[in-house]
């Protein structure tokens, strides 16, 4: 099984941040409160650094640009791969799947 992680620190914002960690890769797993009032999270530490899950949704998307994931909007991130179909309706767009599933995108969005 593997897991993509980013760097707990010394992260550079490109994508040497993130890494793909087997389970066979990880020393130990420990917690870790990026502040105050924030709950804690999983770190794996390896033999190449220490990585929290991805939890955020500029993170996954930073990670899996590579793969064709892509921001559409504030709050989702599309697998452009899969993507059949763009177009507008009522106000907002509407992105259908090869397996004709289907989302709204707000007009505003970051896709246009």
């Amino acid at each position: 099984m593997k897991i993509i992680g980013v760097k707990v620190t010394g992260r550079t914002g490109v994508e040497s941040d993130f890494g793909i960690l087997s389970l066979f890769e990880i020393n130990y797993i420990s917690v870790f409160r990026p502040k105050k009032s924030a709950e804690l999270i999983p770190v794996y530490h390896t033999t190449t650094g220490s990585y929290a899950p991805l939890l955020t949704l500029k993170d996954i998307s930073s990670a899996l640009k590579q793969f064709g994931f892509e921001y559409f909007d504030k709050s989702t991130i599309v697998n452009k791969n899969r993507v059949k179909q763009i177009r507008r309706s009522k106000g907002e767009l509407k992105v259908t799947f090869v397996d004709n599933s289907e989302i709204p995108i707000a007009l505003r969005s970051r896709y246009r």
